[in-house]
């Protein structure tokens, strides 16, 4: 394709990646998905709208900005605690309007804004959903339970759209980690004037590319210039990759010697440390 993107042709993409055209989806946009659209972000996300009418989706809209650290905690938790002791000070208390970090960009804080949007209190982890059912999947989530809106859409037939972002984004194989008793990590944030704990922290996301090959066969693509827009169906998603991390504990982690959450969950699998 060449020249600007249009309103039209981002519809007819989000249409043509959907598997379930009447159900929900979790939709993650590359922080320069609408690089190259016709007006920009606002065209991106009224095509989205557009796309899913009647349909509730959700986006996530994580905020790391208001963690925090203790001078000691758990072992074999992913974090050398004195080394983030430093980022204390400059840690924020969660609120609803809070944006989403930079590498998220501009789209769920624009998806927040809608009229009738909806987002979650995970003061790390929340989501942003619009559309009928937005309440349910926004208590859905909890401190204890931070996927639940995914198990939510995963209930639900809904689809795993990502717009322009690579598999790294596909925040939705966390909850497929937590289905296969991946183990987990302890952290803690600010919220409500006070330092809440946050069990059942996901670990890294990086090694998350090397899912594509497996989900090859319910991958549904369209190119735009570009970027590549992909649908995939959350349930069968769910069980090919269920599958892969029983079979092979250690799949998805990625390759850097110096991850510590990567390594801690290589432990755990080959000694059976316990988790955070």
């Amino acid at each position: 394709m060449v020249g600007p993107i249009g309103f039209r042709t981002l519809v007819l993409a989000l249409e043509a990646i959907r598997w379930n055209p009447d159900g929900p989806a979790l939709i993650v946009a590359a922080p320069d998905a609408a690089e190259q659209v016709r007006g920009g972000i606002a065209t991106l996300l009224g095509a989205v709208q557009a796309a899913m009418a009647g349909e509730t989706w959700l986006t996530p809209a994580f905020t790391s900005s208001t963690m925090v650290y203790p001078r000691t905690g758990p072992p074999d938790n992913g974090v050398v605690y004195l080394a983030m002791q430093g980022g204390n000070a400059r840690a924020v208390f969660f609120r609803p309007d809070l944006p989403a970090d930079p590498e998220w960009g501009p789209f769920p804080e624009m998806a927040r804004r809608l009229p009738g949007a909806r987002r979650s209190e995970h003061p790390v982890l929340s989501f942003v959903t619009v559309g009928p059912r937005a309440e349910a999947v926004a208590a859905a989530q909890s401190l204890q339970d931070p996927w639940g809106p995914l198990r939510w859409l995963h209930a639900e037939g809904g689809d795993v759209l990502l717009l322009g972002a690579d598999p790294t984004m596909n925040v939705a194989i966390h909850y497929v980690e937590a289905l296969a008793g991946r183990k987990t990590f302890l952290r803690w944030a600010l919220m409500d004037r006070r330092v809440v704990e946050l069990p059942g922290f996901p670990g890294c996301r990086r090694g998350f590319g090397a899912a594509a090959p497996r989900l090859e066969p319910i991958t549904r693509r369209v190119y735009l210039s570009e970027r590549v827009f992909q649908g995939l169906p959350m349930g069968r998603m769910v069980e090919i990759l269920l599958e892969l991390l029983r079979r092979d504990p250690m799949a998805l982690l990625c390759e850097d010697p110096m991850c510590l959450l990567c390594h801690a969950v290589r432990q755990h699998v080959l000694y059976g440390s316990r988790s955070a």
